[in-house]
């Protein structure tokens, strides 16, 4: 009798660190929202073959891009015009709900502004159009920035 309660004591035992053992891992697969949060993170550089800067005359080779989880800010002569954005990542990890920072009190948007990431996650193409505020003048234009990912 005695053998019996200790073998069922054992086995019991034995049970219950197999099945504790059994826990979820640490290594979940991440989330679309968690790739790209990575992703924004490091260096990206303005593709200006690729960018359109409206009716500044402007060329982008002084404008330099800091990128994070939640906005863009913009640096160089652009910054006379546009100063950055901020965004959200969807629960699908695409860039949603773009916000423009124009810098001119004559400029306004005109339209929704749009904002894409690619399926590698490696390039980020804003797309806005400006109009002159209180005018019949047509404004600026078409903006549109492609910023890729530096390796």
């Amino acid at each position: 009798m005695l053998k019996n309660r200790i073998y069922t004591l054992s086995l019991c035992l034995l049970l219950s660190l197999f099945f504790a053992s059994c826990g979820s891992s640490s290594d979940d697969p991440k989330t679309a929202q968690e790739l790209t949060i990575e992703a924004l993170q490091g260096t990206w550089t303005l593709d200006a073959s690729q960018s359109v800067f409206a009716n500044t005359g402007l060329d982008g080779s002084d404008l330099t891009v800091n990128i994070s989880e939640t906005g863009f800010t913009l640096s160089g002569s652009i910054t006379s015009y546009v100063s950055g954005g901020t965004y959200t990542v969807s629960e699908a990890g695409a860039l949603a709900d773009l916000a423009v920072a124009l810098e001119s009190a004559d400029l306004e948007l005109s339209g929704n502004p749009s904002i894409q990431i690619n399926d590698a996650l490696t390039q980020i193409t804003v797309a806005f159009s400006t109009k002159q505020a209180d005018s019949r003048v047509a404004g600026l234009g078409e903006f549109k920035f492609v910023f890729v990912k530096s390796e």
